[in-house]
């Protein structure tokens, strides 16, 4: 398929059949857009991918994708999923460096990406919220997935920004070079736009407020309105328990943009650019020639949340 018609696919009404990948336990928007996959009826998750991180949530790159393979696994029980019906794969261990090639690393998780993507009778979309490890080492290990795949990821901040350099793709970023130039169809979100500018998926925040959007007084909807947010608060000494939330913003629910894609991709504003370059110097290059890609240039924040916390409100 071409970009365009990939694009005029993810704006059809057809349910998508998906796998989501995910750093589940480096921060609190990846369980929501996991919840926001399950209660959408335009999107069947086939499986969940555990991304790796390393941060002041992990001891190292390894840990913390375990750490979200079990956090994925808690996030099913208050969803009331199996991973006998939807499984979940533990994903790359480390990260890829100069030393070794960029050799592609092998992982229970690419290989479910590869195998999902070449039994597949339909185009797979890969949701990736996290680290595009995973992804990159599938499209290297078959290239030939390629042509029945889509990535939706978030990485990089907005292409006039004055760096690239965001979080997901810093945690391994030779994988998100590799893969912008390995010809995988993509739809970038990005994070973060120049200062003041609030175009990227930075504006998906949210206060304890926000959250009563979520409805129902299910064991889900008690979870992800009033007990997941508990888990991040401040104690009552004023110390963080996980991370703070921001004065201004919140947290932010990043995540929930790419299900958001699939869901309502009315309300995104897309445009179809040649594919930038992750430069060594962590900014963006420019080439006409490149293959094009998916880009988000604008969305709309009030739609994305509501739409998000009514399919909560169906798990």
């Amino acid at each position: 398929m071409t970009i365009e018609q990939i694009l005029d696919d993810i704006k059809s009404p057809r349910v998508k059949k998906c796998i989501l990948d995910s750093d589940m336990y480096n921060e609190m928007d990846d369980q929501y857009a996991l919840a926001y996959c399950l209660g959408s009826e335009k999107i069947e998750l086939l499986s969940v991918n555990a991304a790796p991180f390393y941060n002041g949530r992990s001891v190292d790159f390894e840990t913390g994708m375990v750490d979200s393979y079990n956090e994925t696994l808690r996030m099913y029980d208050y969803c009331g999923v199996s991973a006998d019906d939807i499984p979940v794969y533990e994903g790359s261990r480390v990260k890829y460096t100069a030393e070794n090639g960029y050799a592609p690393i092998d992982s229970p998780a690419a290989r479910n990406i590869i195998k999902t993507v070449k039994e597949s009778e339909e185009i797979i979309y890969v949701i990736t919220t996290g680290c595009c490890s995973n992804v990159t080492s599938a499209c290297l290990i078959d290239p030939s997935i390629k042509d029945n795949m889509c990535v939706i990821w978030l990485g990089g901040h907005e292409l006039n920004h004055k760096d690239c350099h965001e979080f997901n793709l810093s945690q391994d970023y030779a994988a998100g070079q590799l893969l912008l130039n390995c010809g995988v169809p993509l739809v970038m979100l990005p994070a973060d736009g120049p200062k003041g500018s609030l175009g990227g998926t930075i504006q998906l925040y949210i206060t304890v407020e926000t959250l009563k959007g979520i409805k129902g007084d299910g064991k889900a909807q008690k979870f992800f309105r009033e007990e997941l947010p508990a888990e991040y608060l401040p104690n009552e000494d004023g110390t963080p328990k996980i991370a703070e939330w921001d004065s201004n913003l919140g947290r932010v629910l990043w995540d929930i943009a790419a299900p958001a894609v699939l869901n309502i991709p009315d309300t995104f504003d897309f445009k179809i650019v040649p594919t930038p370059i992750f430069g060594d110097d962590k900014k963006y290059a420019f080439d006409r020639t490149r293959h094009k890609m998916i880009y988000m240039n604008r969305l709309n924040r009030e739609r994305v949340l509501e739409d998000a916390f009514g399919c909560i409100s169906r798990v």
